[in-house]
């Protein structure tokens, strides 16, 4: 059942529900997950209220913007995943620029009650997505996404769902599974005083070094360290990974096309550090699906060779799936 009869600060917010499962959707916020329950249990990340994204861009540098307007959810980024950059002549803020545009919606409840249609056309870029949500059972979420090359030449991008894992989901009684013998390396370039993993460091999950010569779980999400740390999965060796709270007996396990989000991104922001942008305030887990790596930006990603590219006038289609047991 589509419910569109909602808002919150003068957003539109689309519900879909079936049976247990409710997943939110705020379209002009860069068509936004906002929330995806599960008998009552929310699954993802609340940083603050959502508020339209014009009330903030005044005066903030490409570097601040995402920074002021995370909300939390599981967004997506198109064509620049991570840091600021410039390619193609374009300049790129951090995570531009699919996050921060409106995004059109189109559903019939007549031909499916259970699913809706998204689609955004970026502004630097000549690239249009669609995007469909269908709850398939009362358990299930599939995403299919369709990219389309609007320009004649080929396009280098990168491209990244950042779902940020929290609300009752997420606790010290929480693990993450990832595929048996999965490698992983510690991001270069977060590296500030909130983070607590030794950089560049090469392992097996879910062990890595830390500075000061420990080893970390990665598997785990301990409260009260106050940390914020980045490590990537350069090659996915399996297309699935587990988030279990062992307290609710809940499971999330997701599915994707390892075709195209060929890496994944584990970003532990378990309290985020002093000060600015996280003031300690936050306690998220997101494992986000990647077609590159690292978080440099597309200019950095081509130069790394990690860049996807589609065809001149061609299209890209491609799923993620969420399923939800207890």
């Amino acid at each position: 059942m589509i419910n569109d009869e909602w808002s919150v600060n003068g957003l539109r917010v689309i519900k879909i529900s079936r049976n247990e499962l409710e997943v939110t959707v705020i379209p002009e916020l860069g068509g936004l997950i906002w929330s995806i329950r599960y008998n009552g249990n929310e699954l993802l990340h609340h940083h603050k209220d959502p508020e339209p994204i014009e009330y903030f861009r005044e005066g903030l540098t490409p570097e601040d913007f995402y920074n002021v307007v995370f909300f939390g959810g599981w967004f997506e980024v198109i064509p620049n995943a991570g840091y600021a950059s410039k390619y193609a002549g374009v300049f790129f803020g951090l995570h531009d620029e699919t996050p921060y545009l409106p995004w059109r919606v189109e559903y019939d409840e007549e031909v499916d009650e259970y699913s809706m249609l998204m689609i955004v056309t970026l502004r630097k870029y000549p690239l249009k997505l669609y995007r469909r949500i269908r709850l398939i059972n009362s358990n299930e979420v599939l995403v299919k996404e369709r990219l389309i090359n609007l320009s004649g030449q080929n396009l280098k991008f990168s491209w990244l769902h950042h779902p940020n894992f929290g609300g009752d989901l997420l606790s010290e009684c929480t693990t993450l599974e990832l595929p048996e013998g999965t490698e992983v390396e510690v991001d270069k370039y977060l590296n500030g005083d909130s983070s607590i993993l030794e950089p560049g460091y090469r392992g097996f999950f879910p062990m890595v070094k830390s500075k000061d010569g420990g080893m970390i779980d990665l598997s785990r999400f301990p409260r009260g360290i106050n940390t914020n740390d980045l490590v990537y999965v350069p090659n996915v060796n399996g297309n699935w990974f587990r988030l279990i709270n062992e307290d609710l007996g809940i499971t999330l396990e997701a599915n994707w096309d390892s075709s195209v989000f060929r890496s994944m991104w584990l970003w532990r922001p378990l309290g985020g550090g002093l000060n600015y942008p996280w003031f300690s305030r936050i306690y998220a887990a997101s494992i986000e699906l990647a077609t590159s790596w690292p978080a440099t930006g597309l200019a950095g990603q081509v130069k790394a060779g990690t860049a996807y590219e589609i065809q001149g006038n061609g299209e890209l289609n491609t799923w993620i799936r969420f399923k939800i047991t207890s």
